[in-house]
C-alpha cells in the first residue's frame, strides 16, 4: 500500500483552543510549516448544526453534531454511547459522564463559556492541607499567561469584582466589561445579602465568561439565545474555530478526518520520529514533525500515546502515569420555587455564582466546591419542562386553562442552583485501551472512575448552604428538590482533566512544567490534560494559559537550534 509522507516544523495533533492557539503562535513566530491534524470533521456550517439542534428530539450537548450517514470516522461520545468502556456499565455512580467533540473546534463548539481563573491555594494543595499534589508552578508564575489568555478568548468580567478573591490578585483589566446579571441573579443576591454561612459570607459575582459583552474580534456582542450549550448560534460565545481560521489565513494548513493512530519513536534519539494517521477513507499517511504538539484533550491524547506501543505501555510513559488521575467536577443542583417570578430561560444558562466555597480549611477534610446560578429554570438536573407539564397533567389532573394558569405560576418561579465539586487525583480513575475497536479500527476507551468520600462530603455540605440559601430567599420548604438522584449520585460537568500530570520528575509525572515530555525531547503535551490537580475552576483558561507558556518554550528551542 502506498503511504503519503511529508514533513513539517511542527505538527499539532488535535484543533480545539489549545491546539489552535499554539499552531497560530508557532506560525507567527516564523516556522514555515505547521501542520494541525484534527481527528473530526470541519463541516457542516454553523447554521446547519443549529438546524440539527432545533430538530433533534433529544437535546444534549452533542445533538447538533451527530454522525451523518456514511461517514466513517472514529465517533466521539457524542454520537456514539457506546463510546466508553466501563467495569461495570450498571453502576451508575462509577461511571464518567462527561463527553467532549471530535471535529474543528473541539469542544469549545459546546462548552458553558464560563472562564474563572484558579485561586493560589489550588496550585498547593498538599502543602496547604495535605491533599492531592502540589502543582510544579505557583498562580503567581502563571498569572500573566492569565491576562494573556483571556485577551485572546475575549473575556467579559469585572476587574473589581474579582481582583484579591481568594487571593487571586490581577494585574490587567478584563478585555470587556461583565455579561449583565439576570433578573434572577438580582433576586437571589438581594435575599443573600446579609447571609453568613458558618462565618463565610454568601457573596455573588458576576462569573468571567468568553462571550462577548460588546463586538469583539469581529463578533457580535451576546444576544441572550440561551443555547450556549450546545451552540451558540451568532458566535458570540468564543470556540476555538476563530483561531483556527486564523492559522489557516496566515498559513498553517489543517488536515480535518484525519485520526492519528501512533507516534513512532526514533529508538536512538527517543524523538518522535513520525505521526501515523488515517483518512476518513481508510488511507494511511506518516508525516514527521521536528516538534510534535499532542493537543488532542485528555482520553484521546491517552488514546494515542498507549495505542503508539501498546505492548510497551504506550510512549511517553516510563512513569507509568499515561492514562491515570482522570478527573472531572462532579456536580449536583438544588431547587425552589421563589415567592416572586424570577423569569428565567433568558440569556446565557449562567451569568453569576458563588465562589466563597472554592477555598478554605475544610479542605483538609472536604473538597472545595463552586456555585452557579441557573438561568434556565430546573434545568434537566431538577426537572425539565416537559416533565413539569407532564407531572402536573398526571398527578395533578390539570388540563386547559388551569394548567396554562399553574405553568405559568411555576415555570417563571422556578430557581436552580448548582453546584462543582473539587475531585482529587487517583491513579485508580483512569484511561485504558478497550478490547472494542472503533470504526476505523482503533480502540475506544476503557474508563475506570469513582468519586470518593472527600468529594462525597462536599455533595453533602453544598445541599446544606443551598438549603440556607433557598430559606434566605423566602422559598417555600416543599418546593426545594435536589438532584440527581441517589442512583445518579452526580452529574458530569465536561471538565475533562488529568491522565498526563505535570510534574517536575519524569518518575511522577508525563511531561515538565513547560509540558514537554520527560521520555521524548520533541514531544509536548498541551491541555488539561497536564493538570496535577482539578480544584473548582472551569478548565479552559488555565489549560489555555498553560499553553502559552509551552509554545514559548518550543519557540525559544527552535530559535536556539534545537531544530
Amino acid at each position: 500500500m502506498n503511504v503519503h509522507e511529508d514533513s513539517h516544523d511542527a505538527v499539532v495533533i488535535g484543533s480545539g483552543v489549545c491546539g489552535a492557539v499554539a499552531a497560530l503562535r508557532l506560525k507567527r513566530a516564523g516556522m514555515r510549516r505547521v501542520l494541525i491534524l484534527e481527528a473530526g470533521e470541519q463541516g457542516p456550517d454553523r447554521i446547519d448544526l443549529v438546524g440539527a439542534f432545533a430538530r433533534a428530539v433529544v437535546k444534549k450537548p452533542g445533538s447538533p453534531y451527530g454522525g451523518r450517514k456514511g461517514d466513517v470516522n472514529a465517533p466521539g461520545p457524542e454520537t456514539d454511547d457506546a463510546y466508553y468502556r466501563f467495569d461495570d456499565p450498571k453502576d451508575k455512580t462509577r461511571r464518567f459522564k462527561s463527553t467532549y467533540l471530535r471535529r474543528v473546534g473541539g469542544t469549545t463548539w459546546h462548552f458553558l463559556g464560563n472562564v474563572p481563573r484558579f485561586v493560589p491555594s489550588d496550585f498547593k494543595l498538599r502543602q496547604l492541607y495535605g491533599r492531592g499534589v502540589d502543582w510544579p508552578l505557583s498562580y503567581e508564575d502563571l498569572e500573566p499567561r492569565y491576562s494573556e489568555a483571556e485577551a485572546i478568548l475575549g473575556v467579559s468580567g469585572d476587574r473589581a469584582e474579582w481582583d484579591e478573591v481568594l487571593g487571586a490578585t490581577r494585574s490587567t483589566e478584563f478585555p470587556m466589561p461583565a455579561i449583565w446579571s439576570s433578573y434572577l441573579d438580582r433576586v437571589v443576591a438581594r435575599g443573600t445579602r446579609d447571609l453568613t454561612i458558618d462565618g463565610t459570607s454568601v457573596d455573588l459575582r458576576r462569573t468571567p465568561q468568553a462571550r462577548n459583552s460588546r463586538p469583539y474580534q469581529g463578533r457580535p456582542p451576546c444576544a441572550g439565545n440561551s443555547s450556549c450549550v450546545p451552540i451558540c448560534p451568532i458566535q458570540a460565545k468564543y470556540d476555538a474555530t476563530v483561531h483556527v481560521k486564523q492559522a489557516i489565513d496566515e498559513g498553517v494548513e489543517l488536515r480535518a478526518r484525519s485520526v492519528v493512530t501512533r507516534l513512532e519513536i526514533d529508538s536512538d534519539s527517543a524523538r518522535v520520529d513520525r505521526v501515523h494517521y488515517l483518512d476518513w477513507s481508510g488511507r494511511e499517511h506518516v508525516t514527521t514533525g521536528r516538534f510534535v504538539i499532542l493537543a488532542a484533550h485528555a482520553i484521546e491524547s491517552t488514546k494515542i500515546l498507549l495505542f503508539s506501543d501498546p505492548g510497551r505501555n504506550g510512549v511517553a510513559n516510563s512513569s507509568g502515569q499515561v492514562g491515570r488521575n482522570l478527573m472531572d467536577h462532579p456536580q449536583g443542583a438544588g431547587g425552589c420555587l421563589a415567592p416572586e417570578p424570577v423569569y428565567p430561560f433568558r440569556g446565557p444558562p449562567t451569568t453569576s455564582g458563588i465562589d466563597a466555597f472554592r477555598d478554605g480549611e475544610f479542605r483538609q477534610e472536604q473538597a472545595a466546591f463552586r456555585m452557579s446560578i441557573g438561568n434556565d429554570g430546573w434545568g434537566s438536573r431538577i426537572e425539565p419542562p416537559a416533565r413539569t407539564i407532564i407531572g402536573l397533567m398526571d398527578e395533578e389532573r390539570l388540563f386547559g386553562a388551569k394548567l396554562r394558569a399553574r405553568v405559568r405560576d411555576d415555570m417563571t418561579r422556578q430557581v436552580r442552583i448548582s453546584y462543582s465539586a473539587e475531585l482529587l487525583p487517583s491513579p485508580d480513575n483512569r484511561v485504558t485501551l478497550s478490547d472494542h475497536l472503533d470504526r476505523v479500527g482503533v480502540p475506544t476507551p476503557a474508563l475506570t472512575f469513582s468519586v470518593d468520600d472527600y468529594t462525597r462530603r462536599a455533595f453533602d455540605r453544598a445541599r446544606e448552604v443551598l438549603g440556607h440559601i433557598f430559606s434566605a430567599m423566602g422559598a417555600d420548604p416543599s418546593s426545594i428538590r435536589f438532584g440527581p438522584s441517589d442512583d445518579e449520585l452526580f452529574t458530569g460537568a465536561g471538565h475533562i482533566a488529568g491522565t498526563c500530570r505535570m510534574s517536575t520528575s519524569g518518575r511522577e509525572g508525563v511531561v515538565d512544567p513547560n509540558g514537554r515530555s520527560f521520555d521524548h525531547p520533541n514531544l509536548f503535551i498541551v491541555g488539561s490534560s497536564v493538570f496535577p490537580t482539578i480544584g473548582t475552576a472551569n478548565p479552559t483558561l488555565t489549560a489555555l494559559a498553560l499553553t502559552l507558556r509551552t509554545v514559548d518554550g518550543i519557540i525559544g528551542a527552535w530559535r536556539s537550534g534545537d531544530r
